[in-house]
């Protein structure tokens, strides 16, 4: 029998709850806590000439995330610089994507700008250099 935490995932309500600003916990049971994120994760919008990446990207710090580290990509529309548009999330450990469709030629770019940035996006996450850091430290694939 699949729990309710499946049961939303599959359905992407725990993906949109997270993209609307609350954050989603299991709880004992199966139960799913919800919570409203104050807003304390700072966030970036990467553009292509940054990061080699088709789409714009979005880069937050932890915050009060329940969530493993990722980063967002834009996908309607692409190009955007509101973190408010439909997206999709990609995990730095392991790639995997959770969200609307990623092209795959823009899933192949973001995996390879992860890998060249793996330090600099988790030195970010764990809020141990600046935004302006950041920008500084990231190289595009092939850099």
């Amino acid at each position: 029998m699949m729990n309710i935490v499946t049961k939303l995932e599959r359905a992407r309500i725990i993906d949109a709850l997270e993209d609307a600003g609350f954050t989603v916990q299991p709880g004992p049971d199966g139960v799913v806590f919800v919570g409203e994120d104050d807003g304390s994760a700072d966030m970036v919008s990467l553009l292509k000439a940054r990061t080699g990446i088709d789409n714009t990207i979005f880069v937050s710090t932890k915050g009060f995330a329940q969530h493993a580290p990722r980063i967002k990509i834009a996908i309607d529309p692409p190009h955007t610089l509101n973190a408010a548009s439909a997206k999709a999330s990609m995990a730095i450990h392991d790639f995997s994507v959770r969200g609307d469709d990623v092209p795959s030629h823009v899933v192949e770019q973001a995996k390879q700008f992860i890998e060249h940035n793996r330090a600099t996006l988790l030195d970010y996450w764990d809020c141990k250099i600046s935004t302006e850091d950041l920008i500084d430290r990231l190289k595009k694939p092939g850099q």
